[in-house]
């Protein structure tokens, strides 16, 4: 038969836990690397849609300002009821010294007439009624923002005009409009880097490119480009039905980003953020060297306190050895101290020693009744019962002191006979009556030997004697001369 191997209860068991530890961190660790991974770039990419929002909301309020100033100088014309030059130059020329940073602050009647601030003069041959501003206005009836366009005045700057219609009850009779250049929006779009790596642009109604970090992509002196065009995987984050969406694709350096965008309303213009996908990337490598940090760590001090615990509880164990040992060498009066606290092992102990109490009374009890059954002392008291199996060890030796008790009664009983029918033999000479004394021997024989007949004896022991059908009995030994 093959034999096993041997190994201790402390190495079966640290093996097993740490095994069992090893599974339960690597499948919890592989778990929340999955998870955290997730949670990590949730994190991110609504960081990334709030850059979004904030930057659209910045754009949103710019726009904002300006549609408050032309809606404040249409309510003004509106309340004064007079169209003339200089009531109207007053209002403009107010806004314009007011707001320094609008480039042109103007006023065109439903007739053509232009008026503008600073005393500039509008572009001779050039009918304001037929601009973009005017007529978007006019078809809308509400305050408007116009896509960056060359301005008739200043052809090599692109403005950005919002205009509002001026209506004296249900008529309208002309549009006030304020234009700014484009570099103020641009310097703006420029500046956002919420974190290393990202950008803003600003597309217009059209999805033309208003401002971008790359200055070629920029629009000027009339040249617009689509950002379509030029960036192709916009075509779906662009589509109104999807830019709830993020979509990942290299920019025009080559770099991976992470593109997210927002339409504002009014305007229909859109505020993109770009952001490095290495940075999502290397957020989600840092959250999985963290939790790989950790579960080694919780690995190493599970493994190290279930080492020591194991030790510290099956210490006991290692005692339990020699005292068994002395045990199997027939010390039943070995006093068991190995337990160390209240515990299964401590319970251990505590019935070993009862054990070992039991199988003392019965050795000293069975020891003390054979002494007294060696001496002579076959009356002496039963041993009482044993609990379980160890009351068939008391009831054999009471069975034996009775047997013996049994057979020494009769031999006493015999040897009594014998004397009496030796006296007998003595006072006769009458062979009748001899053969007759003869034959009670034999009988009281007879029974001792069925008595005993039970018993196996060591060789070497008394011959067995013959008696005939007349009483007389024949042995290997001589007969007695004086029978």
């Amino acid at each position: 038969m093959k034999k096993n191997k041997r190994t201790t209860v402390r190495r079966r068991i640290t093996r097993h836990v740490v095994i069992a530890i090893a599974i339960t961190i690597t499948v919890m660790t592989i778990v929340n690397l999955i998870y955290l991974s997730r949670r990590i770039i949730e994190q991110q990419e609504m960081k990334l849609e709030l850059a979004t929002q904030m930057s659209a909301s910045e754009v949103q309020n710019w726009i904002r300002d300006m549609s408050t100033v032309t809606e404040d100088m249409a309510s003004s014309l509106t309340a004064l009821g007079d169209l003339n030059e200089v009531t109207v130059r007053a209002v403009v020329d107010r806004v314009a010294l007011n707001h320094p940073e609008f480039y042109y602050v103007y006023f065109s009647d439903r007739l053509g007439n232009a008026t503008m601030a600073r005393g500039v003069q509008f572009v001779e041959g050039v009918d304001p009624r037929e601009r973009v501003w005017y007529k978007t206005a006019e078809a809308l009836g509400h305050t408007v923002v116009i896509d960056p366009y060359s301005s008739a005045s200043r052809p090599d700057i692109m403005m950005v005009t919002v205009a509002t219609p001026v209506y004296w009850g249900t008529m309208l009779v002309g549009v006030v409009a304020v234009d700014a250049d484009i570099a103020t929006v641009q310097d703006f779009i420029n500046s956002i880097d919420f974190e290393n790596g990202s950008y803003g642009f600003l597309l217009d109604s059209k999805n033309n490119i208003i401002a971008h970090p790359n200055a070629d992509f920029n629009p000027k002196k009339g040249n617009i480009t689509s950002a379509v065009d030029v960036m192709p995987e916009l075509d779906d984050i662009l589509s109104t039905s999807k830019q709830d969406k993020y979509i990942t694709a290299p920019d025009y350096t080559g770099k991976r980003m992470v593109y997210s965008a927002q339409t504002l309303e009014g305007s229909r213009w859109t505020v993109a953020v770009a952001y490095p996908e290495s940075n999502f990337l290397s957020h989600v490598d840092r959250g999985i060297r963290i939790s790989l940090f950790v579960a080694i760590l919780c690995a190493i001090l599970a493994v190290g306190d279930i080492t020591v615990t194991v030790r510290r509880v099956l210490k006991p164990l290692g005692k339990i050895n020699p005292a068994m040992q002395k045990i199997v060498e027939g010390d039943f009066s070995t006093k068991l101290n190995f337990a160390e606290a209240n515990d299964e092992i401590g319970d251990l102990q505590d019935e070993l020693a009862v054990v070992l109490e039991a199988l003392s009374k019965v050795i000293d009890k069975q020891a003390y009744v054979l002494s007294e059954m060696e001496n002579g002392n076959l009356i002496v008291e039963d041993i009482e019962n044993f609990p379980g199996e160890l009351n068939q060890i008391a009831k054999s030796v009471n069975s034996i002191k009775e047997t013996f008790n049994d057979i020494i009664s009769d031999i006493q009983f015999s040897a009594i006979n014998l004397q009496s029918y030796a006296m007998g033999i003595n006072e006769t000479t009458d062979m009748d009556e001899m053969r007759m004394i003869f034959e009670e021997l034999s009988a009281e024989a007879n029974a001792l030997m069925d008595k005993t007949s039970k018993f196996i004896t060591m060789p070497g022991g008394p011959k067995t004697t013959d008696y005939d059908s007349t009483g007389a009995y024949s042995s290997q030994n001589d007969f007695r001369d004086d029978f």
